[in-house]
């Protein structure tokens, strides 16, 4: 039997690698391997947009160790803030939530109740309400102007009214068991090039852009195949997405601001903006080691729509961003720079958006895993990814091998 995995990111390269134990199976990735996993290297490798993980990303955490990686994986506590009125706050431990001078005593205390309350409510049942609708009714108009919505830009860019509340409050609910000292995440030191290229061995990966038809038979690139698996975007599919029935679904576009420079910027892992051309930065050293580096690493982040990804050119982003950084403080020497786009970044969460996830098997022979998958919702993670690939695998597995 013969299968066609169409994406090499983590979804298809964890469905080829459980495949191919049954069968001959075929990767077609046009860009890097990974996906939006995938690395730059120069002395070291740092990935393209930031990633860590999660205590709770068991599938994840098992493949490393299975994959011989277990003592490369780290976990920390990491630090986040708010920007507001020109300064950065962190936001970690009750004193430092207290301190932030966007919200009274009032609205902390509102907002601390809120976080319990949104882990007892099923957010199946709010699926039909937008985001900022939602907020208001729970926490009122200040605690969602000043705190919710620089996060949700942050998330979602221009995308954000329209994100459903039903994802906030799975979100809320799943992000909400912290240490009082702030966040753990985990990463694997050295960089997740490890796992992608543990991940891929051993596989047929064809550098090409996939050309699909169905004869009968599904045929990429004049190749045919018994069955199929695609983790691509789902606007590549073009009209075969109406013909299998696939809902249209609204994506959005990732910009990342990738900077090597000599002097670090804060102690905070991740703070989020409002008002600026992006809406996150994530200080990368601030979580490994600038020894690992020899400078400090930090990612500019913003999130926008696939008509305005490619708007601006890589040395305007760079420009602006930057000096809108110095703004708060921002003063390194920068040794490089590179700016990373993704059209197809990843799903909006909009209003309704439970009933677009998309099953795993379209029909026998056909099978769909990734970002629009029940495994990445309402958290999009590797994880996810890596679950939603084997889950479609397993499905395959189940129609043509079992």
């Amino acid at each position: 039997m013969k299968v066609a995995v169409i994406g090499g990111g983590l979804a298809g390269l964890n469905a080829a690698k459980i495949l191919s134990e049954y069968c001959k199976v075929d990767v077609y990735e046009k860009n890097d391997v990974g996906g939006l996993a995938s690395s730059f290297c120069k002395d070291y490798c740092i990935e393209k947009f930031y990633h860590h993980f999660f205590r709770e990303d068991t599938y994840l955490i098992e493949l490393l160790k299975e994959l011989g990686l277990k003592s490369k994986i780290v976990w920390k506590v990491i630090r986040i803030g708010q920007a507001f009125k020109g300064r950065i706050y962190p936001l970690n431990t009750p004193t430092e939530i207290l301190r932030f001078p966007a919200l009274s005593f009032f609205d902390k205390i509102r907002l601390a109740l809120f976080t319990l309350k949104a882990k007892r409510m099923n957010f199946r049942d709010y699926d039909e309400i937008d985001v900022i609708t939602g907020l208001k009714s729970s926490v009122g108009e200040e605690i969602t102007r000043r705190f919710f919505v620089p996060l949700l830009k942050a998330k979602f860019g221009e995308n954000y009214p329209n994100v459903s509340y039903a994802w906030l409050l799975a979100r809320v609910s799943i992000r909400s068991n912290r240490k009082l000292t702030g966040e753990e995440l985990g990463y694997l030191r050295g960089g997740l090039h490890q796992f992608i290229k543990k991940l891929s061995e051993n596989l047929e990966i064809k550098k090409e852009k996939a050309k699909i038809k169905y004869n009968g038979k599904w045929n990429v690139n004049g190749k045919d195949y018994d069955a199929l698996i695609y983790t691509a975007p789902i606007p590549e599919l073009g009209e075969l997405r109406k013909k299998l029935g696939i809902r249209d679904i609204k994506y959005q576009s990732s910009i990342c601001l990738l900077l090597g420079f000599d002097e670090r910027f804060t102690d905070i892992y991740w703070i989020n903006y409002e008002d600026e051309p992006f809406g996150a930065t994530i200080e990368h050293t601030n979580f490994m080691p600038f020894e690992d580096y020899g400078e400090h690493l930090m990612y500019v982040a913003a999130y926008t729509t696939p008509e305005k990804v490619y708007e601006k050119s890589d040395e305007s982003i760079f420009k602006e961003w930057v000096n809108s950084l110095k703004k708060y403080g921002f003063k390194g020497k920068i040794n490089w720079y590179k700016v990373f786009r993704s059209k197809y970044a990843g799903p909006v969460y909009e209003k309704g958006y439970r009933k677009l996830i998309t099953p795993y098997r379209i029909r026998r022979g056909f099978y769909l895993a990734g970002m629009t998958s029940e495994a990445n919702y309402p958290e999009r993670s590797m994880n996810g990814s890596l679950m939603s690939g084997k889950t479609a695998a397993d499905k395959l597995i189940e129609d043509f091998l079992s």
